[in-house]
């Protein structure tokens, strides 16, 4: 298992590896002998000072600010459904991240979305930002077994622990007036019937878990 510093308030840069009893790992740097002989180099040991300190903060706060947060999502997700037609969760509806929205909106590109909404101060992607240099739809949204459209569709939108209601009202304000006037000039009108999108994605983009393109 992996923590990265920089996703709970900690230092950029810096991180931990669990790594259970009995797992041979191979050596990312050798010569020095740091780290146990697993990645040689001195240590930053003001980073990994300021990673221990965020990781007590977030222990410290975590059950209340999950609360927050999940409540803050919900009324979100609410609100998006009532105001933007045809828009659709990605992902289990309550066991899920409680910063963590992704959602497809039918008949838009999610890029297209992003460069209005930056425009008016709003931080979103349309996938992880491992990814963020490609325009390939999300694997993960076709591995679903959603169809190419509902990738291309997609917007995650990650809650954190200075979002604030006001914050989410000005998302809300912005968001259903850009889908509109993209779903306008729109030449993709895609239909909401579940079942049968899901059923030709599964034939069409995605055969046992892995995307058409990605096939030898």
């Amino acid at each position: 298992m992996t923590v990265n510093g920089s996703k709970i308030y900690g230092p950029k840069g810096v991180g931990l590896l669990y790594v259970r009893r009995g797992i041979q790992l191979v050596p990312h740097i050798v010569g020095g002998g740091q780290e146990n002989r697993l990645r040689s180099g001195t240590e930053n040991v003001p980073s990994i000072v300021g990673f221990a300190r965020a990781l007590e903060l977030a222990q410290e706060h975590a059950a209340e600010e999950n609360a927050r947060l999940t409540e803050l999502r919900e009324y979100f997700w609410k609100e998006i459904q009532a105001r933007i037609p045809k828009v659709v969760i990605n992902g289990h509806p309550t066991n899920r991240l409680p910063n963590n929205l992704n959602f497809t909106i039918l008949d838009v590109e999610g890029e297209a979305v992003l460069l209005y909404l930056d425009e008016y101060g709003i931080a979103c992607s349309t996938g992880s930002a491992c990814t963020s240099t490609s325009l390939d739809p999300s694997h993960v949204i076709l591995a679903m077994g959603k169809p190419y459209e509902y990738a291309h569709g997609s917007m995650r939108m990650t809650l954190g622990k200075s979002t604030t209601r006001e914050d989410v009202d000005h998302v809300l304000t912005v968001l259903p007036p850009v889908v509109e006037l993209l779903r306008s000039i729109s030449p993709v009108h895609l239909s909401l019937d579940q079942k049968q999108d899901e059923m030709a994605a599964r034939s069409a983009f995605v055969e046992d878990g892995v995307p058409h393109w990605m096939k030898k």
